[in-house]
């Protein structure tokens, strides 16, 4: 009974204290630019009195904290915004507010409206052109004022903005159009009759040495590949005709289905 009584007893002492540091602790919350900052991937850091680190926030989250003086440093992309005097008083939010930064997003979607996450990099607009940040599509991050210009790792060639202008308070939201893979049939012939069976397909990126995708030998050579331009390499296993062959370059719409064959005669 003792033993059961003494538990009981650390628990509700245990209670009391979370229930007394909920009663006196006090809210931090960070706005920046309202929604059009909200849920950007900076993480300000959250320091006491004495300098030292004591929790992270997002914007347009919050945090709980003792009553006390706070300093928030928000990193963002090109410097670091720093807000002193942060009071945190019993049982109430002070909302720090910061709007003279901008915000950049790059959206991608692919046919089933998911985010394929297609890498972005950020560099100067002005010589030498160095990098700033990079990300992958679908994120928010915040910025210093500046010129900026941003690529996309995304088919067919890719995307890329030059000199495009953060701004402080606004939004850049840059929007990729919709990412569907397209069907290649490639049909290898000798006299006109089906010999996939006995050719072996393969697919490289236009104009380079940059394999993609292959097919052995068996009833049918097909691929799914992003929009773009292909080069189709064929080698002829049957031992008549042309041993290899490379095909006329292949334009791929989004979304497209397209057939070629291949005589190997």
């Amino acid at each position: 009974m003792n033993r059961l009584f003494s538990i009981s007893m650390a628990a509700a002492i245990l209670l009391g204290a979370a229930l007394a540091w909920t009663a006196e602790s006090g809210t931090l919350k960070l706005d920046v630019l309202g929604d059009v900052g909200a849920d950007a991937q900076n993480r300000a850091r959250v320091l006491s009195a004495g300098g030292k680190q004591v929790g992270e926030v997002t914007a347009g989250k919050s945090i709980q904290l003792p009553p006390g003086d706070y300093a928030l440093v928000l990193p963002i992309v090109g410097g670091e915004i720093t807000k002193s005097d942060v009071k945190i008083e019993p049982g109430r939010t002070h909302t720090v507010l910061i709007d003279n930064v901008a915000v950049l997003q790059v959206s991608a979607k692919d046919r089933a409206g998911t985010d394929p996450g297609f890498g972005v990099t950020v560099t100067s607009s002005a010589e030498p052109h160095g990098k700033i940040a990079s990300f992958i599509t679908g994120d928010k991050y915040l910025f210093a004022p500046m010129l900026v210009d941003v690529k996309v790792d995304a088919p067919p060639q890719g995307y890329y903005w030059h000199a495009l202008a953060l701004k402080p308070g606004e939004r850049s939201r840059l929007t990729l159009g919709e990412v569907v893979p397209a069907d290649l049939d490639v049909q290898t012939t000798m006299a006109k009759q089906p010999i996939n069976d006995q050719t072996r397909v393969v697919i490289y990126r236009g104009g380079t040495q940059s394999r993609v995708a292959e097919s052995a030998p068996g009833p049918a050579h097909h691929f799914a590949l992003d929009p773009g331009d292909y080069d189709i390499f064929v080698e002829n296993h049957s031992g008549k005709g042309r041993p290899y062959v490379s095909a006329p370059r292949v334009h791929l719409e989004s979304g497209a289905k397209v057939e070629r064959e291949v005589p190997m005669d």
